[in-house]
């Protein structure tokens, strides 16, 4: 290892006790048993803490395709909407503006006309970016535009402003974020589904078109499912992420969160293809201009007079329908869902994958360790665009920041800490694990078209009490995506896509009338890493035949 320089400026901090404390950090008691060792490792530390304090005094560097031009593409009329008010019912904006290209007629671009709202993690020049939070202060204003927002506005579509994400997107439910819980447009009083909370509720209530969400463990597919909205969790890097800020690099997804297959297939196309400053997207990824035309492809067109998904093959994954919490009402569900697709002509069987049942560990394992040095500012070992100045607004924690950080977001870091310190060995235990899973996916998709499983565990259930516990807040989501975060450490494309409508359990009910709510239901399809276009085909030919709202 070589150093590159041993120059040391006035008044550098280290001195050969800073060595000794770093020593021991190594391990408990570590020490440096050679006085001449000390010294010298004095010294390249020394050189070490001028040399970052050389790069922090640079300017950092902005690439040209992130700045915005806001000439052509200006943002008008931010407001921010009050909770609960007229305009905001479901407590589901952060933010509304318009930003759309100045002066553009109709081009017969993918999205022409079409109303977006973005998860309030994507960065959008010039406008707040909260993360369902109150801990950053000032507000974070980012300075560029993620890769996906230039790609709708260019393809006609209409950004109207952002949604509310849970705390630092760390919830599954919805009820963390610091302007309080937002609530489900069929049954107010109930999750929309987290992360991207606010997306589903304003799709679902007719307020836009369209949405941009970001899943790390379900955070798409989960709000999409209790709000009765199709949502796909792409393959990883299909949609570049760059310019929307990151929980755990190897778990983060961008997505479509819409009405109906169509429009997701649309909104995919549009936003897809590797950009050239992230590298999730590794082999296979398409550049923009080789994306399939999936709007286009989602109808199996034939000649010939036969069922449309003839000679395809659905495989029902037996181990899901056996996960903890699953209400057994929902497991039935869904597998009468999948039965349907055989009046389509495509062959259905059980597929056992026994792994499925240890995939959801070691998710939260790999989120545990990476993430949660992540969330304490340590993220680091990938080529993509760093959010340096969200981080210098976080960094270094208070007290009252920390205090203002939802209990998951806590609870990350602590198991980070602790993981890390005591069992050194488990993320790269995890990983490999991981890998084994994913091969075992990837075997039972040789033969089958695409796996079918439950999205989430029960439909969606109520708001804890203000009151609450930390642990009875968490438990509100225990189990509820435990067949959705496996796909986000393989990498598998997922699609949710709603199949009925159930109540809620008994246990859930706030109210008699309670037992008389019809809550949305949902069956996710996994498939191939790069074949969206097939996972969008068997979509749309159950949607096209079957009606889901009176299931």
């Amino acid at each position: 290892m070589s150093v590159v320089s041993l120059a040391v400026r006035d008044g550098n901090p280290v001195t050969e006790d800073t060595v000794g404390i770093y020593a021991k950090k190594i391990s408990t008691g570590m020490e440096l048993k050679r006085d001449q060792d000390v010294k010298d490792l004095t010294a390249i530390l020394a050189a070490f803490h001028d040399s970052v304090q050389s790069v922090l005094e640079m300017e950092d560097y902005v690439p040209p395709a992130l700045k915005p031009d806001l000439e052509r593409f200006p943002r008008e009329n931010v407001t921010f909407p009050s909770k609960r008010s007229q305009g905001n019912p479901l407590n589901a904006w952060a933010c509304k503006f318009v930003l759309r290209e100045k002066g553009r007629t109709p081009q017969n671009g993918l999205l022409e006309g079409k109303t977006v709202v973005l998860k309030d993690n994507v960065c959008v020049a010039g406008v707040p970016c909260g993360l369902g939070t109150d801990a950053i202060s000032p507000p974070w204003v980012p300075h560029v535009d993620a890769t996906i927002v230039k790609r709708i506005i260019e393809a006609g579509g209409i950004i109207v402003g952002k949604a509310t994400t849970e705390s630092m997107c760390q919830s599954a439910s919805s009820f963390t974020s610091a302007t309080g819980p937002v609530d489900n447009p069929y049954a107010p009083g109930r999750t929309s589904g987290g992360s991207s909370s606010g997306c589903a509720a304003l799709v679902a209530d007719g307020s836009c078109d369209m949405a941009i969400g970001a899943d790390q463990g379900g955070s798409i597919r989960m709000p999409c499912a209790f709000c009765g909205l199709v949502g796909i969790k792409p393959t990883f890097g299909l949609v570049p992420y760059t310019g929307i800020s990151s929980n755990e690099w190897q778990h983060d997804f961008a997505g479509p969160m819409c009405k109906n297959v169509y429009d997701t297939a649309l909104l995919l196309e549009a936003i897809a293809g590797a950009d050239g400053l992230d590298d999730r997207a590794g082999p296979g990824c398409p550049l923009p201009e080789q994306v399939p035309r999936y709007s286009e492809l989602i109808s199996i067109r034939d000649a010939r007079p036969k069922p449309p998904l003839e000679g395809k093959k659905i495989g029902v994954l037996k181990e899901a329908f056996s996960m903890p919490a699953l209400d057994p009402r929902m497991a039935e569900k869904v597998k009468g869902a999948a039965e349907l697709f055989k009046d389509l002509g495509a062959t259905v069987e059980e597929v056992s994958i026994p792994l499925h049942t240890v995939a959801p560990t070691l998710w939260m394992i790999a989120n545990r360790y990476a993430g949660g040095v992540t969330r304490l500012g340590q993220n680091s070992g990938h080529g993509e665009y760093y959010h340096n100045d969200l981080h210098d607004l976080i960094f270094p924690l208070t007290q009252e920041k920390w205090e203002k950080f939802s209990p998951f977001t806590i609870n990350s870091q602590i198991n980070a800490l602790y993981g890390w310190e005591n069992l050194s060995g488990g993320y790269g235990k995890a990983m490999n694990k991981v890998m084994e899973v994913r091969h075992a996916y990837d075997a039972a998709l040789e033969t089958y078209d695409c796996l079918v499983l439950p999205t989430v565990a029960f439909v969606a259930n109520a708001h804890p009490s203000p009151d609450a516990t930390v642990l009875q807040k968490i438990q509100k989501s225990v189990g509820q995506g435990l067949n959705c975060s496996p796909f986000n450490t393989t990498g598998h494309p997922a699609l949710s896509l709603p199949i009925g409508t159930l109540s809620p359990a008994r246990e859930d009910w706030v109210t008699e009338q309670d037992a008389g709510l019809k809550l949305p239901a949902a069956m996710q399809l996994v498939g191939k890493w790069w074949d969206e276009t097939g996972l969008l085909q068997l979509a749309n030919a159950w949607e096209s035949a079957f009606d889901w709202r009176i299931r």
